[in-house]
């Protein structure tokens, strides 16, 4: 048996195919083309690619390709569809993929696809509890509990971005205010640097060049998300943190000042302080997790 995992993201969908092992035999990334002119040009591209896989791998046999997908959203108790996702890649909410191509789809978040790839590959029967968090346009997040991925009451656990750190900040599209999302993520840091920075990315050189401001608004990011990640300590009590996303990229200038601050937030009874580690897998966890998902829902 093999397995197909398909990560939807805003500027590129990426696959991959796995066998039994889990040993990656094919990986491909094409643009999502997701655009007002065509809009739903990428759920097209996404057919295509099914297709052409299970063709390349299983001479069309449908049964022996068991494929899963990977999108963002709030995902249906079936794991069959994404039943919301407001303001892009428009006709994926509601569409069940299953019925469309007459074949078993699995559909799991695409955060929660990141954490299960993480865990299946590295840290599975070595430990139980674990959070993951993605820092990019916004911030994503799964938890592993008991050596399983949490969905929770309507597939909604995991959306740690969403938590609130600042009660008088600004009102994310979940109605939370001051959200962690919105502290860190690089869809804010223009509207958080008065204009000054348009991109994470912006912000962290000229944080490394001892500009004071980017240097109050970099640190005061991480501040608070050292304070986001002592509350989910304190709440859910993992083994083990793992950061991933674009914004990781910056390394060092990162970590270093949120090991920091978290000297100062985490409670550390007994001196147990929580090992927080940066995430394995590059642009295709969500595809490998999405593989594994389809693997696991195959077994049952």
């Amino acid at each position: 048996m093999k397995y197909l995992g398909i990560d939807i993201g805003g500027t590129n969908i990426k696959s991959v195919v796995l066998n039994d092992t889990g040993e990656i035999l094919d990986k491909e990334s094409i643009p999502t083309e997701d655009s007002s002119t065509n809009p739903e040009k990428w759920k097209q591209n996404i057919i295509n690619l099914i297709d052409s896989k299970t063709q390349k791998f299983e001479n069309g046999n449908v049964n022996s390709l068991q494929c899963g997908i990977s999108a963002p959203g709030l995902v249906d108790i079936e794991n069959t569809q994404i039943l919301t996702m407001p303001e892009r890649l428009k006709g994926l909410e509601k569409f069940n993929w299953s019925i469309h191509l007459n074949r078993n789809i699995h559909v799991i978040n695409d955060a929660h696809a990141a954490c299960l790839a993480e865990y299946e590959t590295f840290y599975k029967n070595k430990i139980e509890h674990m959070i993951l968090l993605t820092l990019g346009t916004g911030v994503g997040g799964a938890v592993i509990i008991n050596g399983k991925i949490f969905q929770g009451c309507i597939q909604r656990a995991g959306h740690l971005g969403h938590i609130t750190v600042n009660h008088m900040g600004a009102t994310t599209m979940t109605n939370m205010v001051g959200s962690l999302e919105y502290a860190i993520g690089n869809f804010s840091v223009e509207e958080r640097t008065n204009g000054k920075f348009k991109t994470t990315k912006d912000l962290v050189v000229a944080y490394k060049n001892n500009d004071p401001l980017a240097s109050y608004w970099w640190l005061s990011s991480i501040q608070k998300l050292a304070t986001g990640l002592s509350s989910l300590i304190n709440t859910l009590s993992p083994e083990l943190i793992i950061i991933g996303g674009g914004i990781t990229d910056a390394d060092d200038d990162l970590f270093n000042p949120l090991n920091k601050f978290m000297s100062l937030y985490e409670w550390r009874p007994d001196n147990h302080q929580t090992t927080i580690k940066k995430a394995q897998y590059g642009n295709f966890a969500g595809a490998v997790g999405a593989a594994l998902f389809a693997k696991q829902k195959s077994m049952k």
